[in-house]
């Protein structure tokens, strides 16, 4: 099945296995969030800590904008 479908894809090998690694990588990224958001709750709420929600908090926009650029990515090299 591999080999038929290499031959499909011909010269665009490289742009196909690159567009599976930036979307397995969107998808990764895109369940660590809401682990985040738990974690959020779990350790700054729960024990009132300020300084561990702007650390989670900042680590989360950090993650949803490697979200946002391997989806983009993924979107071009396809």
């Amino acid at each position: 099945m591999f080999k038929t479908l290499l031959k499909q894809i011909g010269d665009y090998k490289r742009d196909a296995v690159l567009t599976l690694i930036f979307v397995i990588l969107e998808v990764i990224v895109e369940v660590i969030i809401p682990m985040m958001m738990a974690a959020i709750i779990d350790y700054g709420l729960t024990g009132q800590s300020l300084k561990t929600v702007c650390l989670i908090g900042a680590a989360m926009i950090v993650m949803a904008g490697l979200a946002l650029f391997f989806g983009v990515e993924s979107g071009r090299t396809a």
